[in-house]
């Protein structure tokens, strides 16, 4: 008798460990696929940042172009770098310290929230798309720069581009803004509309 009690209560107690609500199951899941800080960190080691010295901005236009180019895809990468495109909160601190390489404080947090959703629930960051974000990876037939000083140790850019395809024609439009700080750019504006 005592034996059927035990086998009947041992059951009991483990048909309760196995039903639940589903939702730890699916927080589970989420966890599992999330990337955390040392698996962002080793891809971050293979992303080298774009040359920020502040000579860049004395290049021709089109070393300059290609730099600003530089900059956005080297962004992208960063960026999309968390291969499924969710994070844990010490990756995204890392990612955030990552973008400060190139950009201010208050720029990288922008492209973080831009790019990003925080899902408070499990305390993980979703990426919102995983689409080209600024667009300038793309060919494009000409473009046009225009560089101005608005203050002392700070510079404006402005980068036109035309392409055609398909009888129609394509305009991209690109600014960023440059502070210097020591011997060094940092982004505090970096904005591409196409």
């Amino acid at each position: 008798m005592k034996r059927l009690l035990m086998l009947g209560l041992l059951a009991t107690l483990l048909a309760g460990c196995q039903n639940g609500d589903g939702s730890n199951d699916a927080n589970m899941k989420t966890l599992q696929k999330t990337v955390g800080r040392e698996r962002l960190l080793q891809t971050f080691s293979q992303v080298t940042p774009p040359p920020m010295g502040k000579e860049v901005l004395s290049g021709t236009d089109e070393q300059v172009i290609t730099w600003i180019r530089q900059v956005d895809d080297w962004t992208h990468k960063v960026l999309s770098s968390p291969v499924t495109g969710e994070m844990d909160e010490y990756a995204m601190r890392e990612m955030h310290k990552h973008l400060t390489q190139v950009y201010s404080s208050q720029m990288a947090q922008r492209l973080i929230d831009y790019f990003y959703r925080h899902d408070a629930t499990v305390g993980t960051y979703q990426a919102n798309s995983t689409k080209a974000m600024l667009g300038l990876r793309s060919e494009w037939d000409r473009y046009e720069l225009r560089k101005e000083q608005p203050a002392n140790n700070q510079y404006k850019l402005t980068l036109n581009g035309r392409r055609r395809g398909d009888g129609a024609e394509s305009v991209l439009s690109h600014s960023s803004e440059y502070q210097i700080q020591g011997d060094r750019l940092v982004i505090t504006e970096f904005r591409t509309e196409s």
